[in-house]
């Protein structure tokens, strides 16, 4: 599952309720949000679901997180370093890399043209 049914923080809007009819265009989306955050600064795999869950208003487990992350990591669209700050205990940090750079922009392309489809699709209802 993507992500749960009940929202434990509602901020008084609304939710996209689409999202929760259908999993599968979301499903292929997610990787790159996840590669769309490690872009703006490298950061670790809790982080990174706090972020999306919050900026794209999805509620996604941790496992489905680090899961897409371990095969991202395997495309080499990101590598990740241990890092001990202050003592702490170290943490997995995630970077975006060149290739991941390239095929982040290269994808965003592909959904704006996809986006115009859409848009057309959804206005065309009821026209015909």
């Amino acid at each position: 599952m993507f992500y749960k049914e009940e929202h434990h923080h509602t901020h008084g809007h609304h939710h996209h309720d689409e999202y929760h009819h259908t999993t599968s265009p979301l499903r292929g989306l997610l990787h790159l949000a996840i590669l769309k955050v490690i872009s703006e600064g490298p950061t670790h795999g809790g982080e990174i679901q706090r972020r999306i869950n919050e900026r794209f208003n999805l509620n996604i487990s941790k496992a489905m997180i680090y899961g897409l992350l371990r095969r991202l990591e395997r495309h080499n669209l990101v590598i990740s370093k241990w890092v001990t700050e202050g003592g702490g205990p170290a943490k997995r940090i995630y970077y975006i890399t060149e290739e991941g750079l390239t095929y982040l922009s290269e994808s965003i392309e592909k959904l704006r043209r996809v986006k115009l489809l859409i848009d057309m699709l959804i206005s065309s209802q009821g026209d015909a």
